[in-house]
């Protein structure tokens, strides 16, 4: 634009850059994701929570085996909390991933759009239309 250049092979040429970057950084978004993803579930913190959520249920189970004390709830607690603490690491990892996935567009539409909407208005027949309080652009096609 500020090259004052409006022929429609440079335009279409800058469109054609703008989109090709844009698809680079897709690939790259996409490449760091999954390898953040992947760094996310094999974190110490899910280590540790996944080590403790299986330590429960294994305890839960094995309570579960004791006669006297089967009769009461500790081993379905123990085994209940150990789901949880699955269901919080798996949350927190989510969330994580999430906002993530809210920044993925590289938002060059707009100027995609833009770049040839001043290619229309410079190299296509256009007609000048208007009443009393609007003046229309109407592009031949």
């Amino acid at each position: 634009m500020l090259l004052e250049n409006f022929d429609s092979a440079y335009l279409d040429s800058a469109v054609q850059k703008i989109e090709g970057y844009s698809h680079q950084y897709r690939e790259l978004y996409t490449e760091c994701y999954n390898q953040i993803e992947g760094y996310a579930k094999t974190s110490i913190n899910s280590y540790l929570l996944g080590g403790l959520a299986s330590i429960n249920k294994f305890a839960g189970d094995a309570v579960a085996m004791i006669p006297v004390v089967s009769d009461s709830q500790i081993d379905e607690t123990l085994i209940e909390t150990g789901n949880q603490l699955d269901k919080i690491c798996s949350k927190k990892t989510e969330d994580t991933m999430e906002q993530f996935r809210s920044n993925q567009s590289s938002c060059v539409s707009p100027f995609v759009e833009n770049i040839n909407t001043v290619n229309r208005l410079y190299n296509q027949p256009l007609a000048l239309l208007f009443d009393q309080e609007n003046i229309y652009l109407s592009l031949h096609q």
